[in-house]
């Protein structure tokens, strides 16, 4: 499996779509610190959370994913090397896990990438004090690294099983939609505190506010404890932790993140087995 890793690597590298993808995450990562120096003079450093510009990418990682994976993989249908590596005697196996492995590594260099120019770009805009801000920093990039797992697993077995790499294309991005759809859902109801406080007129006709009110939003009970399972293991879901500077790192999600992603390759490669390969 190692030549066909190494003949993906090669391919990876010789990518137009790949090397534009790393071009918009670098250029990306100095827009969001250009902005965030302006906000500083706006407003100073009080509102500043430096892990949401160091960790943003995070937030549309799986668009990038889920249009350079079907392409990467899309291109193999196409020009038939697949059914060439078949009839030269490697197995479906390997051939499905080489590709998830490079996929993945894609979107690590991905994560590099912005990682690395974020890191120049906010001691170049706003200074060391950029970096003084974020709490957590080996935490939040485990939990990266488990996120883009998850991500190159799901884009990998679409492309993988679907031949059509434009219709792979338009499958993904559907279902980085879905992940944003969901996340807006659960990730926002799980946020709200059960105690809140409002603004109610007393007696004498003055507005007053009441605080400790139970909060009709709260979530209780059984449909709470699927939320937190869903959330934990919704990669999107996860994102929104690593850029939030007070969130806290519990095992449960990376665990369940690991597991899905296994589950899935799983999945893919018994899939692929059968797969009639035109």
């Amino acid at each position: 499996m190692s030549r066909l890793i190494y003949a993906n690597l090669v391919r990876m590298i010789k990518s137009r779509i790949f090397w534009v993808s790393e071009i918009f995450l670098a250029g990306y990562s100095v827009l969001v610190y250009g902005m965030a120096a302006v906000n500083i003079r706006n407003d100073g450093m009080n509102n500043f959370t430096g892990t949401v510009y160091f960790f943003n990418e995070m937030l549309f990682i799986h668009v990038i994913m889920a249009v350079f994976i079907p392409f990467f993989i899309g291109v193999e249908y196409s020009d038939g090397t697949i059914r060439n590596k078949i009839a030269v005697g490697h197995k479906r196996a390997d051939i499905y896990l080489a590709n998830v492995i490079v996929c993945y590594a894609a979107g690590l260099l991905q994560f590099v990438t912005y990682s690395v120019v974020s890191l120049l770009s906010a001691l170049f805009f706003v200074g060391p004090s950029a970096l003084a801000s974020m709490e957590g920093i080996p935490r939040r990039i485990v939990y990266s690294l488990v996120i883009i797992l998850v991500y190159a697993a799901v884009y990998s077995l679409i492309a993988m099983l679907d031949s059509n790499k434009t219709r792979a294309v338009v499958v993904e991005l559907l279902t980085a939609l879905v992940f944003v759809i969901l996340i807006t859902q659960i990730y926002k109801d799980l946020q709200e505190p059960e105690l809140t406080s409002r603004v109610v007129l007393s007696e004498s006709g003055e507005m007053e506010i009441e605080e400790n009110v139970p909060n009709s939003k709260y979530l209780y009970g059984t449909k709470r404890t699927v939320y937190e399972w869903l959330d934990a293991c919704l990669p999107e879901d996860q994102s929104m932790y690593v850029i939030d500077p007070d969130a806290e790192f519990p095992l449960r999600p990376p665990l369940c993140m690991l597991g899905e992603s296994v589950v899935m390759i799983a999945a893919g490669v018994y899939l692929f087995q059968r797969k009639d390969i035109k």
